[in-house]
C-alpha cells in the first residue's frame, strides 16, 4: 500500500499527573486537536488561550487520540509508525500496546508496527506533566541561571520556548508539534545519510540508506540531475558515491546564485520500480578564519555575514505553513541578509525552512538546543539520549547547502565565565569533543563553534572569537566606542524594542490608547530577569540621544510623537552600527542582530512583528545590507568617510556625488567624482576629497552657525542611476517641521499587474523618514530619507490574493500631517 494512510481528526483531553496508567482508562473532555500541533495551539483554535492568564500546560498530563484503516494493507509490505517530534515526555499505544515511550522532543522515532496494525485501529499518546517529572530529585547543578526559573530544566530534552520569563510568551510546547504518519510500502528508505561536498574541482556525493522490503533487490542508482551512479546494496544498506566534475557552486545570494541540483534514488525490485525523491543537492566549501577573529569564506570568497537570530514563524505550532515561511525568508533575502541563526533557546527548524534557505542563497547558523544551563552530560542515560538527537538532526540538515556553522549551544561559556566559574568549568567535553567529532562526521564541510560567545580570554569580550554584541544596545555604549570594541563577529547583537506599525499597538491594548507603562504594553517588553530595566529604557536612552527630546516628557504629554520618533529611534542605531562595520575602517566579518521575528504582538526584539509584517528598523537595515553599499562614517575633526562596498563578481564603473543641503532645499554644494569599485572590493573616499575645499562637513570644528543640515551622498551607475545613497544629519533635534502639502509632494500612483502597485515620489524639499502606510500592501522600501527633486519608486504588494485598490498614505518626520495617493 503506497497510497499515505489518513488519520480521523484527532482529539485530545487534560487529565491530573498520573491519573491515568494507561490508554484504555482515560476519561475527560475531548476537544479537537490539529496535528502537527501543541496542546496551545489546540487551546486557542478553541478560543481557551489568553495570554494575560494563559494556563499551565506543563502541569498536566494531555492525551491526544486518533483512529485510522489500514485494510488496504498488502500482507508483505513494510509498516513503521513515523514521529517526527513529540514534546516532551511521550508514552504512545497502538490498539491499546505500549509501543513507544519517548524523552526528546527534538527526536525522531520510526517504530514497526506490523504486527500490532488491523483493519481498524486506534492510536493514543499521552504527554506526562513535565512539571511533575521536574519534582523528581536529581543531582543539582554547578550553576544557575535566571533565563529559566526552573534549574532542572537541565535534564529535560524540550525548548526553552515558553518556559523563558524575561522575553518568551508563556506558551510552552507540549504535544505531537511534528508530524505523525503511517508508512506502508513494499520499499521503504530509512536511516539515509547524504552529505554532498567539494573536492579541488569535483563535487562529490555520498549516500547510505538503509532498505526496509519483503523484495529482492534488483538494483539501485542515486541520481543528480542528470549524473547518476550505481549504489551497493549489501546486508539491507544502500551505499555508493558519485562525482561530478566542475558542477556549479552554491552561494549565498549576495555574492552569487544558489545553485541546486534535483535528486533522487531509483531501486529496482522483481515488481518494478520504486522513486525516492530526496532534497535538492548544493555544493559549497566553508571555511573559517579565525586569527583572532572569526570570518567566514565560502567558495574560497570571504563573504560578510549579516541577518538576525531566527526565532519560529509561529510560536503556537513551532513550524508555520510553507506558505508563510516562504513569505517570511523572502523577506529575509531581499533584506539583504545572507546569515540567519537558529539559537539553542529556539528549537531545531523543519525541513521546508532548510529547503527555502538552499533556495533563496540564505546561510544557516545552527545552535544545537542546549542554553545557559549546567547540562548533565556526564549522566549515562542523557548522554546517550542527546547523542542520538545529535545525529539525528546531522544526518538531516548535512542534506542542505545552507547549513554552514554549527555550535553546541548558547551562552553556557559565557553563563559560567560570568559566575565567576574557573576556566575548566566553562566547556564540558561534550561541546569541546564529542558534539564536534560527530559534526565532523556526519557533516563534513562545515565550521564548529563550541560556545556563542566563544573565543576569547572571556568568552564575552568583543575583540576575539565570536562575541555577543550589546555595547550599542543593553550596555548604553555610544557610536564612537565601536572601533575601541573591534567586534571580529557577532552572533547575536543590538538587542531593542522595537516598535511596531499601528495595527500590532491596537492588538496590544485591545483598543484602549496606547501608553507604555500599561501592564497590557509592559507584559510583552523584552527583558532580562533580575534586570532593574528593560529594553524599552534602553530605545529611550538612544531616543534621547538621537532627537535631543526627553522621552518621559513626550510620551507623557505627546505620544503620537513619541511612537512616530521610537520607531525609527532604533532601527537608525543599527544602520548606523553596520555602516561601520562595513566600513573600511572596521575588521568586523559578520552581526547577527538579536530577533527576525517577534514571537508575539510586541515591542519585542524582532525587526518583524509576528505577522510578518517589516517594522521601520527592517526598512533601516536592508538600506544597510545591500550587495552594493555605500555607508557613511563620521571621523571626527577629519570630516566623512565613505565607504562603496561591491560584493558582486562583476567591477561597478559610475559616479560619487556628495551634496550638503541647508534645510529644506538650498544646495550649500554639490561635487562628483567617478569612481570604479572592483568586484568583491570595498573602495573608501573622504568627502572633503570629493568636495576639494572645507565645508565642516560633520559640523565638527563649529567656527560658527551649520551652513547645513544633510549630507547626501549618492551612487550612481554610469547611466546615472541610483545604485546606493546614504545621509549624514549634522543637527541633533525633533526635525518637526509646517504642515505637509500636496504642492511639496509631488505622488502618483500607477497598477503593475498582479495586484502589484508602484508609487513614484518627489519632494521639493528634504523629507526626514518617509512613512508610507497602505492596508493590504507591503511596500519595498519605507521610512527613508528623500533628497529634494530626486525621484524615488517604491513597489507595493498585495498582503493578500484578492482585488484591492492601493491607498497609501504619505507622512515624514518633518512635516505634520500626512496626504492620501490612490
Amino acid at each position: 500500500m503506497t497510497d499515505p494512510v489518513h488519520f480521523a481528526p484527532w482529539t485530545c483531553c487534560a487529565q491530573a499527573p498520573g491519573a491515568s496508567a494507561e490508554s484504555a482508562a482515560v476519561q475527560g473532555d475531548w476537544f479537537a486537536a490539529e496535528v502537527p500541533g501543541t496542546v496551545a495551539s489546540a487551546l486557542r483554535a478553541r478560543g481557551q488561550w489568553n495570554h494575560q492568564n494563559p494556563p499551565d500546560v506543563d502541569a498536566q498530563d494531555w492525551w491526544y487520540r486518533t483512529t485510522f484503516e489500514a485494510a488496504a494493507r498488502a500482507a508483505d509490505e513494510a509498516s513503521a509508525l513515523c514521529f517526527d517530534g513529540l514534546a516532551s515526555l511521550a508514552d504512545v499505544w497502538l490498539n491499546g500496546e505500549l509501543v513507544l515511550s519517548s524523552n526528546n522532543m527534538f527526536r525522531s522515532h520510526r517504530v514497526d508496527v506490523a504486527r500490532v496494525l488491523r483493519d481498524e485501529n486506534e492510536l493514543v499518546i499521552c504527554f506526562r506533566s513535565l512539571t511533575t517529572d521536574m519534582k523528581k530529585k536529581r543531582p543539582r547543578p554547578r550553576w544557575k541561571t535566571n533565563l529559566v526559573n526552573n534549574q532542572q530544566l537541565r535534564w529535560q530534552r524540550t525548548s526553552l520556548l515558553g518556559r523563558i520569563p524575561g522575553w518568551s510568551p508563556p506558551v510552552p510546547a507540549v504535544g505531537p508539534w511534528r508530524e505523525v504518519r503511517l508508512e506502508c510500502a513494499p520499499v521503504l528508505l530509512t536511516d539515509m545519510q547524504r552529505t554532498a561536498s567539494l573536492v579541488g574541482h569535483e563535487g562529490v556525493v555520498s549516500f547510505r540508506a538503509r532498505v526496509a522490503s519483503s523484495m529482492k533487490i534488483v538494483s539501485a542508482r542515486l541520481l543528480i540531475a542528470e549524473h547518476s551512479v550505481e549504489l551497493d546494496y549489501e546486508d539491507g544498506v544502500l551505499s555508493g558515491e558519485l562525482r561530478i566534475q566542475k558542477p556549479e557552486l552554491w552561494w549565498p545570494h549576495t555574492h552569487g546564485a544558489p545553485t541546486l541540483y534535483a535528486s533522487k534514488v531509483i531501486i529496482e525490485t522483481k515488481a518494478g520500480q520504486h522513486e525516492f525523491p530526496l532534497e535538492p543537492t548544493g555544493f559549497r566549501s566553508i571555511e573559517v578564519r579565525n586569527d583572532h577573529g572569526f570570518a567566514i569564506q565560502v567558495n574560497g570568497e570571504r563573504v560578510y555575514c549579516r541577518g538576525a537570530c531566527w526565532t519560529t514563524n509561529d510560536i503556537f505550532r513551532l513550524g508555520g505553513t510553507v506558505d508563510s515561511l516562504r513569505h517570511d525568508l523572502t523577506l529575509a533575502r531581499d533584506a539583504g541578509m545572507n546569515m540567519l541563526r537558529i539559537g539553542g533557546t529556539m528549537t531545531y527548524e523543519s525541513d521546508a525552512f532548510y529547503r527555502l534557505c538552499d533556495e533563496l542563497g540564505i546561510l544557516i547558523w545552527q545552535d544545537f538546543m542546549f542554553a545557559n544551563m549546567d547540562y548533565p552530560v556526564e549522566d549515562a542515560a542523557f548522554a546517550e539520549n542527546i547523542t542520538i538527537e545529535a545525529k539525528q538532526q546531522l544526518d538531516r540538515f548535512a542534506q542542505h547547502p545552507c547549513v554552514a556553522v554549527y555550535c553546541g549551544n548558547s551562552e553556557i561559556e559565557q553563563q559560567a565565565a560570568m559566575l565567576g566559574m574557573a576556566r575548566e568549568r566553562w566547556r564540558n567535553r561534550w561541546f569541546g569533543e564529542q558534539l564536534p567529532a560527530l559534526c565532523s562526521q556526519h557533516h563534513p564541510g562545515t565550521v564548529y563553534v563550541p560556545s556563542s560567545p566563544s573565543g576569547g580570554v572571556l568568552p564575552f569580550h568583543t575583540r576575539t572569537g565570536v562575541t555577543h554584541y550589546y555595547g550599542i544596545g543593553a550596555y548604553l555604549r555610544s557610536l564612537r566606542e565601536l572601533r575601541q570594541a573591534d567586534v571580529k563577529f557577532t552572533s547575536e547583537c543590538l538587542g531593542f524594542a522595537n516598535i511596531p506599525e499601528t495595527e500590532i499597538i491596537d492588538e496590544i491594548m485591545g483598543g484602549l490608547m496606547p501608553v507604555m507603562h500599561h501592564p497590557r504594553w509592559k507584559q510583552r517588553v523584552p527583558r532580562d530577569t533580575g534586570a532593574g530595566w528593560d529594553f524599552e529604557d534602553v530605545r529611550d536612552h538612544y531616543l534621547r540621544e538621537l532627537f535631543n527630546v526627553d522621552p518621559v516628557t513626550l510620551r507623557s504629554f505627546d505620544m503620537p510623537r513619541y511612537l512616530e520618533l521610537s520607531r525609527v529611534a532604533s532601527g537608525e542605531m543599527m544602520a548606523r552600527t553596520f555602516a561601520e562595520w562595513r566600513s573600511g575602517h572596521s575588521r568586523n566579518a559578520g552581526a547577527l542582530v538579536w530577533f527576525y521575528k517577534d514571537l508575539w504582538p510586541a515591542a519585542g526584539w524582532g525587526i518583524v512583528d509576528s505577522t510578518g509584517t517589516p517594522k521601520a528598523a527592517y526598512y533601516q537595515l536592508k538600506r544597510a545590507w545591500q550587495t552594493r553599499q555605500l555607508s557613511i562614517t563620521d571621523e571626527g575633526l577629519d570630516g566623512l568617510h565613505l565607504h562603496l562596498s561591491n560584493e558582486t563578481a562583476e567591477p561597478v564603473e559610475g559616479i560619487v556625488e556628495v551634496r550638503l543641503l541647508r534645510e529644506p532645499n538650498v544646495s550649500v554644494a554639490c561635487h562628483e567624482i567617478a569612481l570604479k569599485v572592483g568586484g568583491r572590493s570595498l573602495e573608501m573616499r573622504s568627502v572633503d576629497e570629493i568636495l576639494g575645499s572645507f565645508f565642516d562637513v560633520n559640523y565638527a570644528y563649529r567656527f560658527g552657525p551649520q551652513s547645513h543640515h544633510v549630507v547626501i551622498a549618492t551612487w550612481f551607475s554610469a547611466e546615472r542611476e541610483v545604485i546606493s545613497e546614504s545621509f549624514h544629519l549634522t543637527c541633533t533635534r525633533d526635525p518637526v517641521g509646517q504642515p505637509l502639502t500636496a504642492e511639496m509632494l509631488g505622488a502618483r500612483a500607477e497598477a503593475l499587474g498582479d495586484g502589484r502597485y508602484q508609487l513614484t515620489l518627489k519632494s521639493d524639499r528634504f523629507l526626514h523618514n518617509v512613512r508610507l502606510s497602505a492596508k493590504g500592501f507591503l511596500p519595498d522600501d519605507n521610512y527613508f530619507h528623500l533628497a529634494p527633486d530626486r525621484i524615488k519608486t517604491v513597489s507595493f504588494s498585495p498582503c493578500a490574493e484578492g482585488s484591492r485598490a492601493l491607498e497609501v498614505y504619505v507622512e515624514a518626520l518633518n512635516v505634520t500631517g500626512e496626504i492620501s495617493v490612490s
